[in-house]
């Protein structure tokens, strides 16, 4: 599985992700109109310029795009990160959220994050299946910007 950061050309890979109603329903509950979905990524792309973090499309070996994956840092907080996964509904159920968890994880340590946290819908059992797993822990419940939210912590720093 490859990470690498989005980039202009890319836009149609994201695009088969955010316009897919299967994916969105419990992200956004609605899929995203191109528009919209074209300045999400513009400010993506800025990001990815500024920031060792960011937006990633997510390969097989064979360069077949499956999933996008962010690690994003909190601009109050650099200690802490916003991890987050879309996985085409194709590759569902093939282990690629465990995976993609997996390498974020490993990221936001190799960047000295201490606190990794993730925003799911309560009711998306398989990402916080995958969370729970990779030892997140949950922290609260309850709406988020409009919508039901979850958040789920891992603490990554060092024992001392």
């Amino acid at each position: 599985m490859n990470f690498v950061k989005y980039t202009e050309p890319d836009f149609e890979h994201y695009y088969a992700l955010v316009s897919n109603e299967d994916v969105m329903k419990q992200i956004t509950e609605r899929a995203i109109p191109e528009p919209e979905a074209r300045t999400q990524f513009d400010s993506m792309l800025d990001y990815n310029l500024r920031s060792l973090c960011g937006h990633y499309r997510v390969t097989t070996q064979d360069d077949a795009g499956v999933a996008y994956a962010k690690l994003i840092l909190d601009e109050d907080n650099p200690s802490r990160a916003e991890m987050g996964y879309m996985i085409l509904p194709e590759h569902w159920g093939k282990g690629q959220g465990t995976a993609i968890a997996s390498r974020l994880i490993i990221q936001a340590q190799a960047a000295g994050i201490e606190v990794l946290y993730a925003v799911i819908d309560p009711s998306n059992a398989a990402s916080r299946q995958i969370l729970l797993r990779q030892n997140f822990e949950s922290t609260w419940v309850g709406d988020y910007d409009g919508l039901p939210g979850e958040i789920l912590e891992l603490n990554l720093r060092p024992n001392r």
